[in-house]
């Protein structure tokens, strides 16, 4: 009985996994000193790179407050380690634990959410168009297509960052006939701004905020015109490593209270300069002031 009792111990340690893979991040986290942050170069105002190793934006603010959270929780230092991520694999490091937070311009989808977790919403945006001011500007929506009794136009070149819910969006309209295009994928948002002052796109598809930021960064802004319709509705939230119950918690503890004291309407403002937040994000906020 002896022998038996002592094979299933044996047995049970073999199945169950080892100390450190049971551990939670932020316990983790805790012993590293470090809170990893998947952060994006290309995406501001959420997300961007400012000088080598240091990143700014919307986003970072946010993941910021969540390690000043984890590290008072903690009772001990823990600082920041920006893991730079593209739209291309940023969900996958976050799958696999190679991050714990993502800090950019994430939309939450129930897709995502079947790989990924989320905090609470931080930001609502939606897909617009940008286009060039030309002799003959650019109808804006739709692009193609007839109307008003015309011929239809040929397909116009929308360019759009690979991988995200935007070119998604886009294809769908495609696939359904409410939109005739040809979709140009770009590799950055960067890249995508190029191809369109350069004549080889006749729009850019992004998150309107990224679309405004994109245009402060054009040689000329006064040649390109951003649509004040939009294609989707987008809301963005932190991404959070699964299964990391304590930390997401944290991360909406960070959210909650930022919205209570209306700390986040402070950060959204300064990164958004002359774009004071909308009806919509200030109905977040109180939905977010969650009480303790």
């Amino acid at each position: 009985m002896r022998r038996s009792r002592s094979l299933v111990i044996a047995a049970l340690a073999l199945a169950l996994p080892a100390g450190p893979a049971l551990a939670d991040a932020l316990d983790e986290a805790a012993a590293r000193g470090t809170l990893r942050l998947g952060v994006r170069a290309d995406a501001p105002p959420f997300s961007a790179s400012v000088e080598a190793g240091r990143y700014e934006g919307y986003s970072v603010d946010l993941c910021r407050a969540v390690v000043e959270a984890a590290a008072a929780r903690a009772g001990r230092p823990i600082r920041p380690d920006y893991v730079s991520v593209d739209a291309g694999n940023r969900l996958t490091l976050l799958a696999e634990g190679r991050i714990d937070l993502l800090c950019e311009a994430t939309s939450r989808t129930l897709g995502r959410a079947d790989r990924v977790d989320f905090s609470l919403p931080t930001f609502v945006t939606g897909a617009g168009l940008m286009i060039r001011i030309g002799p003959s500007p650019t109808a804006l929506p739709p692009l193609g297509g007839g109307g008003l009794g015309l011929p239809p136009e040929p397909p116009r070149r929308i360019g759009v960052l690979a991988g995200t819910t935007t070119e998604r969006a886009l294809r769908e309209r495609i696939a359904s006939g409410s939109l005739t295009a040809q979709i140009v994928e770009a590799a950055t948002h960067q890249d995508g701004l190029a191809a369109l002052t350069a004549g080889l796109t006749d729009a850019y598809a992004a998150d309107l905020e990224i679309l405004v930021a994109l245009r402060g960064q054009a040689a000329d802004p006064g040649a390109l015109a951003i649509a004040d319709r939009t294609l989707t509705l987008e809301s963005y939230a932190i991404g959070v490593r699964p299964g990391a119950r304590a930390l997401r918690v944290l991360a909406d503890r960070a959210i909650a209270e930022l919205s209570r004291s209306g700390r986040l309407l402070e950060i959204a403002e300064r990164h958004f300069p002359g774009r004071r937040p909308g009806e919509a994000f200030l109905a977040m906020m109180l939905l977010n002031a969650l009480p303790e």
